[in-house]
């Protein structure tokens, strides 16, 4: 049940209890409470009931009887309290059905209907809808004055951020990344009125699109929210605050927050408990301070667009000249003072912005690191400025502005540490945005000629180690990984340390070698946590990553499913992009091997929008790949081949060498033709055992051994297993190696451990397999059960259509009415007699009946009979 189905449930259930009055709504602004009480009374006439409204607004709360006008009968002249409330009771006495009475923002009514409702709802001559909106001292007050009344209530909240993206996908038609999604939420706070103007503006700026595969909205999400609908709405709001509540409304649209003593003045106090009581601030302790908050974002940029330049300007200098009077005294002070100064003037001192830039760098908050770094006047731009300006583009996804801004800053450098700040930047950006492979060792051949120290040798180690194991070559980026020491030799190489880290687990993986990579990608974690204020590239998050690949490769799928959504959480929360892109992308992996192609696709689409909006060359080959090896899966093979084209024009540096040539494997499945699968599948293992990828191998290997060819690759596949641990290479041997054998109990044992291990659709396949071999060996009612099995797990794998699924099963026979009657009898424990007996037939019929019962379902006994039933519905 849907939480509005509850609440109408709710609804019903006062509207026909007698000794309910009514049934008031209230939530804050925008949350659906108008919604919910149109639907109630839509509800209330269609259970034959009259449905009456009235509307109360602020303009009409100083007329009597203003709201309530509409009711008096016509041609009653009533003026005065008593005949009002005798014209309009003898009125709705008349009617030979229930009244039902919605009142809209009730706490704006004016006093005198506020009487009248009084004695309608004494009188019993309505039954209340009401609508107010919390946190608000009218509301407050209403509320009291109606608790002699027995009303039932409901609070709407706003909608967090799992509702929400599922309104989205239901509203726009299609799958929405999870970063749109959470930015809207973020934006809009969760209400529904602002969601909806938010992604109507959004979708009118061309800012929110669908590239076919999934919605994305653009990397700034630069369109207006505020529509007129919504400008008029807020600013009625606004309009109401007192005058000496409305400059603090506007420090707080301008800066974002502001924040006072523990012990504000008196006056002070008046205005944060009155903002906060009509739900316009958010107000909260921080240590020391008082901290307050608009209560929603759209609200400062409604103020903020109609409020004149010079007065913006005069709110950021007197927030600076107040927070440096009160003493800088936290690290974030010298931060917003810097921030603010620059936004009011366009300028500040160069040693301010540089400090205030890096601090916001060390935050991963690299868009306002750019707005403080451009406000340095060119002439005062040395290697240290270029040098962080460069590290800001770079995560900033700016590629060819960064390259532009390191080379300038490499031919300043006047010393081997410089030098090799300046590679290591230029590396990240050319490699591993880009994925210029060529010109980033070619950057690091040419700096090798002028490193003469330790440290500038542990530099350019790390920077050929994680090359060569992006690239494909694991063995040989452990090696040069294993020549390094397991700690900094100083400070100044942790950036350094930390990316040889992130790529050691992923190097174990690769190479078979599970569990240790699982310690590696914990512990690197760690350490990225221990050191995250000297990351300049890596989020601890982006840590989680290779623990994810290694938790799946291990077989523990549930495990990484939950790692990497807890891992997207913190990147999105952290606007840390190149991250959220490879979180999406290991998650569309550890679907993948779960066999579920439906996720694995959106989670795939989901990665290539990020990567496109991002400018992450390196990762879009390897997400378009996997998308399309997921459509061919499920019978989409346009999109495979239009997935597949736009693959081809980026570059194959080797990242996870040969997987990607699965997207064209399952398309040719997709079209029947085996033999050129298993052709592409075996010239992309061959491609992966060259590289010492064995992983990569063990899948490719089981593929073709999915697609008809296990007796070829049992060999090889016996030699991985000796090599490679982990359940998951395990589990897939076995079942190739029963495959081989034609052994339909050991493809059972199979698909019970896929299906413990969350790998639905080799379960599923294993079933099939078993259910065509038990077929062949002419075991009808083993074949029978297998094939119910596979039924069962297939719907898990949504859609997927594979060989094995399409030709091995042949659905179980259906039961005919008659049979199931006798079946559904003896599954509760009913005896033969019994049966023949409640159906008026003879016990031989019953039990001729129940031995095709036990043929069709593959079961022998009761028991498996009422389990069959159970799980097949």
């Amino acid at each position: 049940m849907t939480g509005r189905d509850a609440e109408l449930s709710s609804f019903e259930r006062s509207l026909l209890d007698r000794d309910c009055k009514g049934f008031a709504i209230h939530g804050a602004l925008g949350v659906g409470k108008s919604r919910l009480a149109g639907e109630c009374t839509k509800r209330a006439a269609d259970l034959g009931m009259k449905v009456m409204r009235v509307t109360a607004t602020r303009s009409a709360s100083d007329v009597p009887f203003g709201a309530i006008a509409h009711m008096i009968p016509s041609g009653n002249k009533a003026t005065e309290l008593t005949e009002v409330v005798s014209a309009i009771s003898a009125g709705l006495s008349s009617e030979n059905k229930r009244v039902v009475l919605l009142v809209e923002d009730l706490p704006l009514l004016d006093p005198s209907s506020r009487i009248v409702l009084h004695r309608l709802l004494d009188a019993d001559l309505i039954f209340l809808v009401s609508t107010a909106r919390t946190a608000s001292t009218d509301s407050a007050a209403s509320a009291v004055s109606l608790q002699q009344y027995p009303l039932a209530r409901t609070y709407l909240e706003d909608t967090d951020q799992a509702t929400v993206h599922r309104l989205l996908e239901a509203a726009l038609g299609g799958s929405v990344s999870r970063r749109t999604s959470y930015e809207l939420h973020l934006k809009s706070g969760g209400n529904h009125l602002f969601l909806r103007e938010l992604v109507r503006a959004a979708v009118e700026s061309n800012s929110l699109k669908n590239d076919g595969e999934v919605w994305e909205i653009s990397r700034d999400g630069a369109f207006s929210a505020a529509t007129p609908e919504l400008t008029d709405l807020i600013l009625s709001r606004l309009s109401a605050i007192p005058a000496e509540d409305r400059s603090l409304i506007e420090v707080l649209a301008i800066c974002g927050e502001t924040s006072t003593n523990v012990s504000p003045s008196s006056q002070e106090e008046e205005t944060l408990i009155r903002l906060e009581n009509e739900g316009l601030a958010e107000v909260s302790l921080d240590g020391q301070r008082v901290a307050v908050t608009l209560a929603h974002p759209l609200y400062g940029e409604v103020i903020q667009k109609n409020m004149p330049l010079f007065r913006r300007r005069q709110i950021l200098l007197g927030q600076v000249a107040a927070m440096e009077a009160f003493g800088l005294r936290r690290r974030d002070d010298f931060f917003k003072s810097a921030l603010w100064r620059v936004e009011a003037t366009g300028s500040a001192d160069k040693q301010t912005l540089y400090r205030a830039a890096r601090m916001a760098r060390d935050a991963h908050d690299y868009e306002q690191s750019l707005k403080l770094l451009e406000a340095v006047p060119e002439r005062e731009r040395d290697i240290a400025f270029l040098l962080l300006w460069g590290d800001s583009l770079v995560q900033a996804s700016q590629i060819s502005k960064a390259e532009e801004v390191l080379v300038q800053a490499q031919s300043l450098a006047s010393n081997e540490e410089e030098l090799l700040d300046v590679v290591f930047a230029r590396v990240q950006n050319l490699f591993w945005s880009e994925g210029r492979k060529d010109e980033a060792l070619a950057v690091i051949k040419e700096a090798k000629k002028n490193v003469v120290t330790p440290s500038g040798t542990y530099k350019i180690l790390s920077s050929e180690a994680t090359i060569l194991v992006a690239c494909g070559q694991p063995a040989a980026g452990l090696e040069a990984i294993e020549s390094m020491a397991h700690q900094p030799p100083g400070p100044k190489e942790v950036n350094a340390w930390l990316i040889t880290l992130a790529f050691t687990s992923p190097a174990l993986t690769m190479t078979g070698r599970t569990e240790e990579a699982i310690d590696a990608a914990e512990q690197a974690y760690e350490t990225n946590l221990k050191y995250n204020d000297q990351a300049l590239y890596l989020h601890p998050a982006t840590q989680l990553n290779s623990l994810i690949l290694a938790l799946s490769e291990s077989g523990r799928l549930e495990r990484a499913r939950t790692v990497g959504l807890g891992a997207l959480e913190q990147v999105l929360e952290a606007r840390a992009a190149i991250a959220t892109v490879w979180a999406a992308m290991h998650l569309a992996r550890v679907e993948w091997l779960s066999g579920h192609p439906g996720p694995a696709r959106h989670w795939y689409a989901e990665a290539a929008a990020l990567a496109r909006t991002h400018h992450q060359g390196l990762a879009m080959r390897w997400a378009l790949c996997g998308l399309a090896a997921a459509a061919a899966q499920l019978g989409d093979t346009d999109g495979a081949r239009k997935a597949i084209a736009e693959a081809e024009r980026y570059p194959d540096v080797g990242l996870f060498v040969g997987e990607n040539m699965s997207a064209t494997a399952w398309l040719n499945v997709a079209d029947g033709d085996l033999v050129a699968a298993r052709r592409v599948l075996t010239a992309a293992a061959r491609e992966a055992r060259d590289a010492g990828v064995r992983n990569t191998e063990v899948a490719l290997l089981v593929d073709i051994a999915r697609l008809g060819d296990a007796r070829g690759v049992t060999s090889r596949l016996t030699e991985l297993a000796a090599c490679c641990d982990g359940a998951f290479t395990a589990a897939r041997v076995r079942y190739v190696k029963a495959l081989a054998a034609d052994d339909p109990a050991e493809m059972m044992a199979c698909a019970t451990e896929f299906e413990g291990l969350g790998a639905d659709l080799l379960a599923a396949e294993s079933a099939a397999t078993a259910a065509a071999a038990w077929r062949r060996m002419g075991e009808t009612r083993k074949a029978t059960a297998a094939a119910n099995q596979s039924a069962a797990l297939a719907p898990r794998c949504g859609g997927a259509r594979t060989p094995a699924l399409d030709t091995a099963i042949e659905p179980a026979a259906a039961l005919t009415s008659r049979e199931r009657e006798i079946a559904i009898l003896t599954a509760t424990g009913a005896s033969a007699q019994d049966v023949a007996e409640s159906l008026s037939i003879s016990r031989r019929t019953v039990q001729n009946h129940l031995y095709n019962i036990y043929g069709k379902l593959g079961v022998s006994n009761r028991s498996e009979l009422k389990k069959t039933l159970n799980g097949n519905g």
